[in-house]
């Protein structure tokens, strides 16, 4: 970045009451100060490294079957776990397939691609925004943002079939994440259009605040059944159906989701991958994660 020779040309589009302001302006940058805004740019990375990358997805698909595992030998098949893990790879696939749209950008869709919770696009980078050093409101914000995608995701997901063989099930699971993104998309533009600033700041916090407390008295409402089983199974079967409801479900499951993709957001962090390359020619070495994240939403949503 020249600023030296950046300066005069932008003085020659302005009014020349201007151009003295600019000229002195340019001779004040200091030298170290030109020489550090270019050494910058150079940290941003030109290519993807592969060999980070190729860790993470080792280490991202080898703790995705464990858990999806222990979800199948601890709590049967289908479980509410592994229900929240399938959702999980379909957001992940979101995120994958929402960077390919952006590299080839066939139209404007900077819109649509920045309500995506914890990333942000930015030319020919992908910005993930850590956990560490990242002020609490706009972590509530972004952890908002990913419980209300995780919910609309497992909505959805259990009220569409899951089909006959693996291409119906993919279908409906494709069919499943753009439903779910459409929805979320509307929410992000209602809150953000309809609330104040100050709420669309702090709102989420607080959200997040009744929300941990709900899932507190949940569990607590849980315990209390497995007491009332233990002494009657009638009133523990009445508790149970009172207590217990379709939303609550989701929101439970939706929580689930929320920490798995928190965690990968995280792992981001540790393996360096905050600022990830999208262009055409790093397209190549993302087919592998691709093709993994497809795998793995396959076998923990169809087969386990």
């Amino acid at each position: 970045m020249d600023l030296d020779a950046t300066l005069p040309t932008l003085v020659s589009h302005i009014p020349e009451e201007i151009v003295r302001a600019l000229t002195a302006a340019s001779d004040s940058i200091p030298e170290n100060l030109e020489n550090a805004i270019s050494n910058a740019s150079s940290y941003l990375p030109t290519e993807i490294d592969l060999v980070s990358t190729a860790q993470f997805m080792l280490f991202f698909a080898a703790a995705s079957l464990i858990l999806g595992l222990m979800g199948r030998i601890f709590l049967g098949r289908r479980s509410s776990l592994n229900h929240s893990l399938s959702s999980a790879m379909g957001i992940l696939f979101l995120y994958a397939a929402a960077i390919v749209v952006y590299t080839f950008k066939p139209w404007s869709l900077d819109a649509l691609l920045s309500p995506l919770p914890f990333v942000r696009f930015a030319g020919e980078h992908l910005l993930v925004i850590p956990f560490q050093g990242t002020p609490l409101t706009i972590i509530c914000s972004e952890l908002l943002s990913l419980v209300i995608l995780a919910f609309l995701v497992n909505l959805v997901d259990t009220m569409l079939p899951h089909g006959r063989n693996a291409l119906s099930w993919f279908i409906f699971r494709f069919l499943t994440v753009i439903l779910a993104m459409a929805l979320h998309i509307m929410a992000d533009w209602a809150f953000k259009t309809y609330l104040p600033d100050v709420m669309v700041t702090y709102a989420p916090t607080v959200l997040l605040i009744i929300l941990a407390a709900t899932l507190l008295m949940g569990l607590l409402n849980l315990i209390l059944s497995v007491v009332l089983t233990a002494v009657n199974p009638i009133f523990g079967a009445l508790y149970t159906f009172f207590f217990s409801n379709f939303i609550g479900k989701q929101l439970s499951k939706a929580v689930f989701t929320t920490a798995i993709v928190s965690a990968v957001v995280f792992l981001l962090g540790e393996f360096g991958l905050t600022v990830i390359c999208v262009s055409a020619t790093a397209l190549t070495a993302y087919i592998p994660l691709a093709v993994i994240l497809l795998l793995l939403w396959f076998l923990i949503g169809r087969l386990l």
